[in-house]
């Protein structure tokens, strides 16, 4: 047995022997102790006694209540605001419109010049520009979305399921590019017929020794739809085929050993239901307060009343002497009329009394705040962009707040990217080698020799944003001229291209040239026309110059 096979072995669940580490011996007996070192651990504390939660694995602990769980989020996500509202602020921040591609390819390793390197990675980008934004989304093997609404499709299930799943295929299907991508609802991975779980093949997953996936088994359509029995037939995809990828399977482990996503709300989905159900409780509350504003007292018996209501015997007296004292009343003191309004007097011994509505509760601002707080913790973006409320925020808490999720977006789309986008590039740019789309240079590597280095990429997330525009302005250009930042990186954080920033910042100065040559302006007019010297013809002759040029 290879190193390899007896490492895997041993690593299998369920393998270990007897004087093996882990595995108990004969005759052992545990240590008696009076309590636990850790507090934390404490048998007799009276807050921990009964807390004695098992120690699950990471995939054990969440196989059998997968389902369950995602179904529960999913229904938050269609009809509590809150969740739906978190789940749309992680999509637009880490992914927003889409991702722009910066290929960098590995220039010492290609055997490439600066020159050739800059000319083959910009036909690159402006071809994959071409596939992923085709009007007729060949890119999307359900031609509905361009690349960029697919990951933003992916990546909302990454969010609400966990994990997203992708198919990757080539089919001729009559356009410019045949690769594609099916994205795949997770709720479809699963086992064939209910089969039962083995160390080898768990939640619809084939796999290998190292526990690597090798295929995935795939429902033809989800479990929620009921067209014909064919719907729970499974397909059986392996991740490679001739050593392309076929699969894209992205997720965050948070433990090792784990196999399929965590959703990001699974830590709080007993909040968000709580503080829904205490939410519509405080508006109904307060609309029947707002509907029973008044109330009349009576000197009639209660008990006689009661008596009326349910039929009884008195029911025709009772209702008789009401009628009698209104009518004798309103007789001698009819009703005023004023303008607007009419005061009614009330028979002998009745009086209104008005409610006063406590609702919502006078904590209940201050409790939903401390809530959503957690909740968008757990979601990994501020409270402010969770709630829109924005009235406690100065510039300071907002640019620290800034700064520390976007930490978090930036760890987000990179994982994410490595999993998800990458591969399908890879898939892409052999496509566009195979159709000589893009030719490569007869002294570098092949594709297939260095496939890494002819796919370095680095994804343009949505840009950043400022708090303070102008601050932060002064701030980038100060760290370019320090050196410790560049042109491509500032630009990077905006979501933008510094290449097509520099080129189109040349357009429009030659444009400009053109336009103050032609019309005989000063150099500068057009663009500062203030630092024009007096000489000229002045600012204000230049400007009406200008107006009346243009």
């Amino acid at each position: 047995m290879g190193l390899r096979s007896a490492l895997a072995e041993f690593f299998r669940p369920g393998r270990a022997a007897a004087g093996q580490p882990g595995a108990p011996g004969a005759g052992e007996r545990a240590i008696p102790r009076a309590d636990a070192g850790y507090q934390g651990a404490s048998r007799t504390h009276q807050d921990l006694a009964s807390w004695l939660p098992r120690a699950f694995s990471a995939q054990s602990a969440l196989s059998p209540d997968r389902n369950l769980l995602t179904s529960r989020i999913h229904d938050l996500a269609r009809n509590d605001g809150w969740a739906s509202a978190g789940l749309d602020r992680l999509v637009d921040n880490v992914i927003g419109g889409g991702w722009g591609l910066n290929a960098l390819l590995n220039r010492r390793r290609l055997k490439l010049d600066d020159a050739a390197a800059t000319d083959i990675a910009a036909q690159i980008e402006a071809e994959f520009e071409d596939w992923a934004t085709d009007p007729d989304c060949w890119c999307d093997a359900e031609m509905r979305n361009g690349f960029g609404g697919l990951l933003a499709l992916a990546y909302r299930h990454r969010a609400m399921d966990g994990e997203a799943l992708a198919v990757i295929s080539f089919d001729e299907r009559g356009g410019p590019w045949a690769t594609a991508i099916q994205v795949v609802d997770p709720d479809r991975l699963s086992q064939p017929q209910a089969a039962p779980e083995t160390d080898r093949f768990r939640q619809g997953i084939e796999l290998g020794p190292s526990t690597e996936p090798l295929a995935y088994h795939i429902r033809r359509a989800h479990p929620g739809e009921a067209f014909t029995w064919r719907d729970a037939e499974h397909l059986r995809v392996p991740r490679f085929m001739g050593g392309r990828r076929l699969v894209v399977h992205a997720f965050e482990p948070t433990r090792a050993g784990q196999i399929r996503g965590v959703p990001a709300l699974a830590s709080v989905v007993k909040k968000l239901r709580m503080l829904g159900r205490y939410d519509e409780a405080e508006l109904q509350a307060a609309v029947i307060n707002a509907v029973l504003a008044a109330f009349v007292t009576t000197p009639y018996d209660p008990d006689a009343m009661a008596e009326a209501m349910a039929g009884g015997s008195k029911t025709e007296d009772i209702l008789d002497a009401m009628s009698a004292a209104r009518e004798k009343h309103w007789a001698e003191a009819p009703p005023m009329t004023l303008p607007g309004a009419a005061i009614n007097f009330l028979a002998p011994g009745e009086e209104i009394k008005l409610s006063n509505p406590h609702h919502p509760n006078s904590v209940f601002e201050s409790f939903t705040r401390a809530s959503l707080r957690n909740i968008a913790s757990a979601l990994g973006i501020t409270y402010e962009q969770l709630s829109a409320d924005w009235g406690q925020v100065n510039y300071s808490s907002a640019r620290a707040a800034l700064l520390e999720v976007w930490r978090g977006f930036t760890a987000r789309a990179g994982h994410f990217a490595h999993q998800f986008v990458q591969p399908i590039y890879v898939r892409w740019f052999e496509e566009a080698v195979a159709r000589r789309r893009i030719v490569l240079p007869r002294t570098s590597p092949s594709f297939e020799e260095a496939r890494a280095a002819w796919t370095r990429a680095r994804w343009r997330m949505p840009g950043r944003g400022w708090v303070d525009p102008l601050k932060e302005a002064q701030a980038a250009d100060l760290r370019v001229r320090l050196g410790i930042s560049t042109l491509e990186r500032e630009a990077a954080e905006q979501g933008l291209d510094w290449e097509e920033n520099l080129e189109q910042r040349a357009r429009e100065l030659k444009r400009v040239r053109e336009l103050e040559a032609s019309y005989g302006l000063p150099e500068g007019a057009l663009l500062n026309p203030a630092a024009v010297p007096a000489s000229a013809g002045g600012p204000d002759e230049q400007n009406e110059d200008v107006r009346n040029g243009l």
